[in-house]
């Protein structure tokens, strides 16, 4: 499973009235998180996704540069966590145009869940990824935080609301 973020529309209406502290339950799909009460859901047409939220106050073109899309690989139900990142990422830096920041384990619902923070520019715009790759209930989940690399670090609370909120039904 290659993580390439495909074409992410924000659907559905921007309201004004939201007030920022608050948050919403995202629960379909077997599983469900929290995110922020000013994003909305997304659509998406990137690989194995199950959903996206997105900021919608960072669209251009039609789609934010600020999102977070959950994946799961079919493909992978039972397989070893490890060696599943480890394949995806074999190869993923050699002449991609994605540049790896930084890796390592986090702890998500007291699992140990892997990390890798990238970055390109191949998109016109610099951007930087913070993959989180977890296990629950047998399937392998990427949680894939996106933001343009100038506000990359302003996004890490809305990042982590939604990463430690996570579970799979």
């Amino acid at each position: 499973m290659v993580l390439l973020c495909s074409v992410v529309f924000i659907s559905g209406c921007v309201s004004d009235n939201k007030n920022s502290n608050e948050t919403q339950t995202y629960s379909q799909n077997n599983i469900s998180f929290t995110y922020p009460g000013t994003w909305e859901i997304a659509t998406t047409t990137a690989s194995d996704s199950i959903v996206a939220v997105g900021d919608p106050s960072t669209v251009q073109s039609g789609s934010p540069t600020t999102l977070v899309l959950i994946q799961k690989a079919n493909s992978t139900k039972g397989s070893n966590l490890t060696s599943v990142y480890d394949s995806n990422y074999a190869n993923f830096f050699n002449n991609t145009g994605y540049q790896r920041v930084s890796e390592g384990n986090i702890t998500v619902n007291g699992a140990t869940a892997l990390e890798n923070i990238y970055k390109t520019n191949s998109t016109g715009d610099q951007r930087q990824y913070r993959a989180v790759w977890l296990y629950e209930n047998n399937t392998i989940y990427v949680i894939l935080c996106i933001a343009n690399t100038n506000n990359f670090q302003n996004q890490q609370t809305n990042f982590n609301l939604i990463i430690n909120s996570f579970k799979a039904q």
